[in-house]
């Protein structure tokens, strides 16, 4: 694969970590720095097998499932609003969890340290963390459409802890106005 798409399937690797294996945190962490160390037989394995079991559980995406969707609101809006041309996926994803990772130290769901694991993780796996250029509204007005919206409220994913995430709703705007600042900017 190409560089920028090898980086770009890491974030699901980091996602599957972060959201449920503190574990494959761990052994990420340990070979973080070079990219193709990421990208081996055994961890991608891991991430499949978290991704295979969570969705053959919950088919309908009604429970746990709906945990992999973490970084994918304001990813989803990146894309949209950049055409879908200008990121792929999983950096628009990673984005996107950047921002979400913001959001739960915003609200006292997560500590400051285990966002910057976060964001250390996704740097040595050469994703970015910003979509600079990208018209705020645009991503605001796809972030509106989005299928996880439920009587005009977004359900976010938020971390509580590295390799625990689950699902909030009354997210004050101003945590989501200041995410939005740091990835936009």
């Amino acid at each position: 694969l190409p560089p920028r798409h090898l980086h770009s399937g890491l974030a699901e690797l980091v996602k599957h970590g972060f959201i449920l294996d503190e574990e494959l945190v761990r052994l990420l962490e340990e070979r973080a720095g070079d990219p193709t160390n990421l990208a081996t037989e055994d961890l991608i394995a891991r991430s499949t097998a978290i991704k295979a079991r969570v969705v053959s559980d919950d088919e309908r995406e009604a429970g746990a499932r709906t945990l992999l969707n973490y970084g994918h609101t304001i990813g989803h809006g990146i894309e949209a609003a950049a055409g879908f041309s200008r990121y792929l996926h999983g950096e628009a994803v990673a984005i996107g969890m950047h921002a979400a990772g913001r959001i739960a130290c915003e609200v006292g769901l997560l500590p400051a340290a285990a966002l910057d694991r976060q964001q250390d993780l996704l740097l040595a796996c050469g994703l970015p963390q910003r979509a600079e250029g990208v018209d705020r509204e645009a991503v605001v007005g796809a972030m509106r459409s989005d299928k996880k919206v439920r009587a005009g409220a977004i359900s976010w994913v938020l971390l509580e802890r590295i390799g625990q995430a689950a699902v909030h709703r009354d997210i004050p705007d101003e945590a989501v106005e200041a995410a939005l600042d740091a990835v936009l900017a």
